[in-house]
């Protein structure tokens, strides 16, 4: 196993080397360089600051020099430091990443407390009227872009029926336990939002595996046979978990891609209107960091697809470690 692990992390390495280059190519394809950006923007700079800032960005120097100093810097876990306000950062990151971690976990509890639920009773009866209904109102919110449905949702919930809060955190709002409630109605409109496309591919994924793992009649044999409905939950808890994992592959991208787009939308404090700030700002060093950090976030989603599956099937275990070996 850990000579799979060593392999599936070297093949990883190429990947983030292309995307970062591909990040790198298209901000200096940018037809504007930040110091004018900030004029323009009412920023006052002197020459000197000027000077500085393009001294910063290797204004003098070749992107291919640029991109491998920006690469050695990675390596020694320095990721520079913003344009913006000249920190590191990792620091500015750091501020971010605890708010989309905090939504995109909230996110993924509603995916799959929604999602996997819906599919076992889909598995358990196809084509029945309830299953063909919930079928037809998740591909409907399937196909309702992001953007569109933080709009719609916004002005239904929170401007014309006044039930939910429109934007931000709501912990400037309140103080002492009551920051915590706040806090969990702004959360309320960006999780539904980020959860809507993706409870159709949850739930018609999961339908599918568990059609495939009880097969039709396994369920009401286990009760014919005495089974109560938690002794039959902890029977089939190792095979439900397989559908967990599967979709998990599917879910990381899908957050990382949607929290840009929503957090923006509802001024959620993470990453993703971070990312949308230093773009607009011409912040090189932070936009370039969020994008191996997305990456890498991405990738680890697909690891640990494939480090879990083997864990969970004898037969994938066999494959990974044909010769036996199933420890180190």
């Amino acid at each position: 196993m850990s000579g799979f692990l060593l392999r599936r992390l070297l093949a990883c390495l190429p990947t983030l080397l292309g995307i970062t280059l591909v990040a790198f190519v298209i901000l200096n394809l940018l037809p504007s360089d930040p110091v004018l950006t900030w004029s323009e923007a009412g920023v006052p700079m002197s020459a000197e600051s000027q000077a500085r800032l393009r001294a910063a960005l290797g204004a003098g120097r070749g992107p291919a020099e640029r991109y491998s100093d920006w690469l050695l810097s990675v390596v020694r876990l320095d990721l520079g430091r913003s344009l913006r306000d000249a920190r590191p950062v990792q620091e500015v990151i750091g501020e971010a990443l605890p708010w989309t971690a905090l939504l995109n976990l909230c996110a993924m509890a509603a995916i799959y407390g929604v999602g996997l639920p819906l599919g076992f009773l889909g598995a358990r009866r196809p084509g029945s009227q309830g299953d063909r209904w919930s079928r037809r109102i998740l591909l409907i919110l399937f196909v309702v872009p992001p953007f569109a449905a933080a709009l719609l949702m916004q002005r239904l919930f929170a401007v014309r029926l006044g039930l939910l809060p429109l934007q931000g955190t709501g912990l400037g709002e309140a103080t002492g336990a009551a920051r915590l409630g706040s806090l969990a109605e702004h959360l309320v409109l960006p999780v539904l939002c980020l959860a809507l496309a993706a409870w159709a591919y949850t739930t018609r994924y999961a339908r599918a595996l568990f059609r495939t793992l009880f097969p039709a009649g396994s369920v009401a044999a286990a009760r014919a046979r005495g089974l109560s409905g938690l002794r039959l939950a902890r029977h089939f808890a190792p095979m439900a978990a397989l559908p967990f994992v599967s979709i998990l592959g599917a879910v990381v991208p899908a957050l990382v891609a949607g929290s840009v787009v929503i957090e923006e939308a509802f001024s959620w404090p993470g990453l993703g209107r971070l990312l949308v700030h230093a773009v607009e700002g011409r912040d090189y060093p932070v936009v370039l960091a969020l994008v191996l950090l997305s990456a890498c976030a991405v990738l680890a989603g697909q690891l640990l697809v494939d480090l879990a599956y083997p864990a969970l099937d004898p037969r994938l275990r066999e494959q990974v470690a044909p010769d036996g070996s199933h420890g180190g």
